[in-house]
């Protein structure tokens, strides 16, 4: 699914802090904290893929819009 560079922008900022949650989960898994350390990983992991995978009502709208104009605007390529 291509994303455009904003998405992009966006993505690498949810790294960003999901990688910090996950180094937490990480050292809380080698202290011996198995439940807790496995709850920061997947919160960490949550953290990256909702906003990715997850439609927004501005997608939906967006989605919609570009139908229109594709249906509207016939391209002769």
């Amino acid at each position: 699914m291509p994303r455009g560079i904003l998405e992009l922008i966006g993505l690498a900022g949810s790294v960003l802090f999901a990688s910090s949650v996950g180094l937490f989960g990480l050292q809380t898994l080698a202290d011996g904290d198995t439940l807790a350390g496995l709850g920061y990983l997947a919160v960490a992991a949550l953290m990256v893929l909702v906003p990715y995978y997850v439609t927004t009502p501005d997608d939906v709208a967006g989605s919609a819009a570009e139908r229109a104009v594709g249906w509207v605007v016939r391209d002769d390529d």
